[in-house]
């Protein structure tokens, strides 16, 4: 047809809008990659982030078996919590006015010598010693506590045990979890010596062949508040470790027992010992790198991986073929009907069929070149005897939103023209 025609027909095509719903699709591709890229980066700087020593009973750790939990419920209550593990700064912070000393592990590591200076500050301030399932080093800090050796091999104590004493801190704390050893006093009838949880249950009977005078009283907590031994200092033994473990502190009466018997006075030093003679490293390069930037370093190593493989790559040569290439018409119609359905251009693909379809029906009608888009319109009306604003809105004006309302317009497109001889 002519120029015109086209023109006009041309002009009920709007402006092809790529739909939001086939944007956010375009889109999410990049955004789940971007999302999955800054989880990788969160997790990689949490992963090499400084979480504290891993050790057993270390006042730093945040594992299952560290006292990190301990310590800050402690500092949470007004107590003013000193940690080390060096011995100089453990032996002056033990010697302020109104100090515990806390020494949650590791005490067989100190020589006799070290035990003799902490005992001197102590005694000297009239500070308070509190050791965390010590074992027999307990006797190199007084004499009037010692570990009960006299329990039956045999014996399988209950797994929950009761105060069973006058202590107040034991009495509101109720019961606790058995450990595996207990104390005693070292002589029988020792004053101002308090004993709580004793094991209970099957086989739990004194034996002779121990140190332990028969009939001593016995039992997981001990509280010593006499200075009539040679430590002349008040010591508390706590037996069991999981009541100050960060998993266990939670457990049954573990934390009121703990943290009473911690809080006592104003100030607490906890003593993490050592190995002695270990010496620590020379602090290497990366020591001084902050964690953060290795975690963005490792992130950077494959991301620029990609850089290079998409900045690097080759097209290859350029193909040769012989012209003309004759494209089949199937194939062009094919490859824009899949065009338009991926992208959800239904506009553009009506547009396309009611161009096609207005320029068979101008030849029909044999209408002049010069014919426009309102001649056309007027033209089917009176051939159909159909309502001119119908026709309109089939060829002109209709504007689909989804997929069937696409196919009804082109179901009456289709039968309009039908209706044309």
């Amino acid at each position: 047809m002519s120029a015109l025609i086209d023109v006009a027909t041309r002009g009920t095509r709007a402006s092809a809008a790529v739909p939001v719903t086939a944007r956010l699709r375009s889109a999410g591709v990049w955004i789940v990659a971007a999302v999955v890229i800054l989880i990788t980066v969160i997790a990689t700087m949490l992963m090499t982030s400084d979480r504290g020593s891993q050790l057993p009973l270390h006042y730093d750790s945040t594992a299952r078996d560290g006292t990190k939990a301990m310590v800050e419920t402690l500092r949470d209550h007004g107590v003013d919590v000193t940690t080390t593990e060096d011995f100089d700064t453990a032996h002056q912070a033990s010697g302020q006015p109104e100090t515990t000393l806390l020494i949650p592990t590791k005490a067989d590591l100190l020589s006799q010598g070290d035990i003799d200076g902490f005992r001197s500050q102590l005694a000297a301030n009239d500070n308070r010693l509190a050791l965390i399932d010590p074992g027999y080093t307990v006797q190199g800090f007084t004499d009037r506590i010692t570990v009960d050796d006299s329990v039956s091999p045999l014996a399988t104590p209950e797994k929950i045990s009761q105060p069973d004493c006058d202590v107040p801190a034991a009495q509101a704390a109720g019961s606790v979890e058995t450990g595996d050893t207990e104390y005693a006093e070292a002589r029988k009838g020792t004053e101002d010596l308090s004993t709580c949880y004793p094991f209970t249950g099957p086989g739990v009977t004194q034996i002779d062949g121990g140190e332990v005078t028969p009939a001593s009283a016995h039992g997981q907590l001990i509280v010593d508040e006499g200075h009539g031994g040679k430590g002349g200092f008040p010591v508390t033994v706590l037996g069991n470790p999981d009541w100050v473990t960060n998993a266990g502190i939670d457990d049954e009466g573990h934390a009121a027992l703990v943290l009473s018997q911690l809080s006592q006075t104003d100030h607490l030093v906890v003593y993490y010992p050592t190995e002695s003679g270990e010496f620590e490293s020379p602090p290497s390069t990366l020591d001084y790198v902050p964690s953060w930037f290795i975690a963005g370093a490792l992130w950077l190593v494959p991301c620029v991986f990609i850089l290079l493989l998409i900045l690097g790559r080759r097209f290859g040569p350029l193909a040769i073929e012989r012209l003309p290439v004759i494209v089949p018409a199937v194939e062009t119609v094919h490859g824009r009907a899949a065009l338009a359905a991926r992208s959800h251009d239904r506009t553009g693909a009506l547009h396309t069929l009611r161009t096609g379809a207005m320029l068979r029906i101008a030849k029909r009608l044999a209408l002049s070149p010069e014919a426009g888009h309102r001649d056309i319109i007027a033209g089917i009306a009176n051939a159909t005897g159909r309502d001119p604003a119908q026709v309109e809105w089939v060829f002109s004006s209709a504007t689909p939103r989804t997929d069937s309302e696409l196919q009804k317009i082109v179901h009456l497109l289709t039968l309009i023209e039908s209706e044309i001889s």
